[in-house]
């Protein structure tokens, strides 16, 4: 106990400088499952504790972990409801969140449950539930105890040699993984099935197997035990100056630990020894210490075995008051076992109950999703028909789009095209009125009236200007046709362009070059490059490495 002490106030310091609550919950835990600290008294405050943090910080590990705990404590001080409820809760949150081997661990909760109530069929499911999920994650540690429960459940069922061939695959097992507190428990396990088949020194053997482990483990309960046991397997063998031996050692670390139940059971063995030797009085002080005991705490089963053994010693010598006494006694304790036996059927009954029901709202609730789920279903899927529907029509009306832009395109390629050849034959027209030009010019040479040389000059201008006329109106209608609202930009950003530069804009956006220019307006190249100068200047590209003709493209 005060080593005891010492861990848990060493296990308090360590948690106030722990400023993370999941890792609280982890050294909680990690203290709680180490062998030496089972049987403290504080544990279930500890697990309690755990429990707490983690449920206050949505750990859900350590949450599900410290409920599995909380159902092993309150199993072991009989407390079966609420074990039960501690374990359903862990069993459902470690399905819901996929934890294999804590649903493994609350399985196995609920099977030792119905073991201790007496339902072996129960029991036996939930143990081969969990053995599969334990297979499964290849938890050999966990294997090994589920074949120890198996084996259990077979003993109590007096099925001695299933029993004896799962309790050596818990063995086997634990052996190769070296568990020693496995160990232990299947060489007394197994020793007590030899101890059903008379084979008294195997059983002996195995009991100090056993109890070199609990010696080694500091597991003082578990050394008292094994002594009782080897005491008792003495007694059958009829080596009694032995088995007394035993019990007096066994009895001296029970009454350090103040386990009464455990005195009780010694009493009970010191009766027995001494009757069997005929040492009378020596029993009848044994069974009444074993009664008193039984009596103080409720230990019926100690007290129907102690009456029983009283009231038969009282009748051999035929004292009849106290053999009635205690006979009475007996039957008090029998109904009281049996009572005790009720309720434990009763409290089955209760936990298949609330089981059944919880399963119905389980499935109920489940039933809901499922109509949710195919609700969702249900709208994905036409949410996606619709979508389909809606991409099928968006696809035709792109290609309808797509269609209409390349016609549209197909005609302005055909426009400029066109525009190509109004451009080329502008400029033969251009070059034949310049060679028209050009021969009135050699007439009015040639000719001596001045009259004449008026006229002729006269047509010549006017031959010029209605030309030129006509073909920049022929050119910008059709310009405008094929690149509409070109001009607009263009005198929208920059309003400042004459007519000529608006002209001289259209050509190099026609990626025509200077000397088709120069043909075009019978100008010189040179003037056609000084104009494409200004036009820049007056464009306010600054930078040299920007076209000109690439500018006017983008507009």
């Amino acid at each position: 106990m005060a080593q005891g002490l010492i861990r848990t106030d060493r296990l308090d310091s360590i948690l106030r400088t722990t400023k993370n609550p999941n890792e609280k919950v982890d050294l909680i835990l990690k203290f709680l499952n180490k062998p030496e600290n089972q049987y403290l008294e504080n544990s279930i405050d500890f697990a309690n504790r755990a429990f707490t943090i983690a449920q206050q910080n949505n750990y859900a590990l350590g949450k599900v972990q410290a409920m599995i705990k909380l159902g092993y404590y309150y199993f072991r001080s009989s407390n079966y409801k609420k074990a039960m409820e501690f374990a359903q809760k862990s069993k459902e949150m470690s399905e819901d969140l996929n934890f294999d081997k804590e649903l493994a661990n609350s399985l196995s909760l609920i099977g030792t449950i119905y073991t201790e109530l007496g339902d072996y069929d129960k029991s036996s499911q939930y143990y081969f539930k969990s053995l599969k999920l334990y297979e499964k994650v290849d938890d050999k540690e966990g294997i090994s105890r589920l074949f120890g429960f198996i084996g259990m459940d077979f003993y109590n069922q007096q099925d001695y040699k299933k029993a004896l061939e799962y309790y050596n695959k818990s063995l086997s097992i634990a052996k190769q993984i070296n568990i020693p507190s496995i160990i232990k428990s299947q060489y007394n396990n197994i020793a007590n099935v030899y101890g059903v088949f008379m084979k008294y020194d195997t059983a002996i053997v195995l009991f100090r197997k056993a109890l070199t482990i609990n010696t080694k483990l500091g597991d003082r309960l578990g050394e008292g035990t094994n002594i009782m046991n080897i005491g008792y397997v003495q007694m059958n063998k009829g080596y009694f100056d032995d088995a007394r031996l035993s019990f007096q050692e066994s009895l001296g670390i029970f009454i350090e630990l103040n386990n009464r139940l455990h005195m009780a059971e010694c009493y009970i063995n010191f009766g027995y020894c001494y009757y069997s030797i005929n040492g009378i009085e020596e029993s009848i002080d044994y069974f009444k210490k074993a009664l008193q005991e039984g009596q103080k705490n409720g230990y019926y089963r100690i007290i129907s075995h102690a009456a029983k053994m009283l009231n038969q010693i009282y009748t051999l010598k035929q004292d009849t008051i106290k053999a009635y006494k205690y006979v009475t006694l007996e039957k008090i304790a029998g109904d009281s076992l049996y009572a005790s036996q009720e309720q434990k059927h009763i409290l089955k009954l209760e936990l298949q109950y609330l089981y059944e029901k919880k399963e119905i709202e389980k499935q109920k609730v489940q039933h809901a999703k499922n109509i949710i789920i195919l609700i969702v279903i249900f709208s994905l899927i036409s949410g996606l028909v619709i979508l389909g529907l809606i991409l099928s029509r968006h696809r035709l009306k792109s290609k309808l789009v797509v269609a209409e832009k390349e016609k549209i395109e197909f005609e302005l390629k055909s426009k400029d095209r066109e525009l190509t050849v109004n451009l080329i034959s502008l400029i033969k027209k251009n070059e034949m009125i310049t060679d028209i030009s050009n021969k009135l010019g050699q007439l009015e040479q040639n000719t001596k009236s001045s009259e004449t040389k008026d006229k002729i000059i006269r047509i010549s201008k006017e031959l010029r200007n209605s030309t030129e006329d006509k073909m920049f109106n022929e050119f910008t209608t059709r310009f405008q046709e094929v690149h509409a609202g070109f001009y607009e930009k263009l005198l929208k950003s920059y309003p400042d362009l004459t007519k000529n530069e608006l002209n001289l804009c259209a050509f190099l956006r026609l990626n025509m070059s200077s000397k088709d220019i120069s043909e075009l307006t019978n100008q010189q190249v040179s003037a056609i490059e000084q104009a494409r100068y200004r036009l820049r200047k007056k464009l306010g590209i600054v930078n040299l490495e920007t076209n000109l003709v690439t500018f006017l493209s983008q507009i």
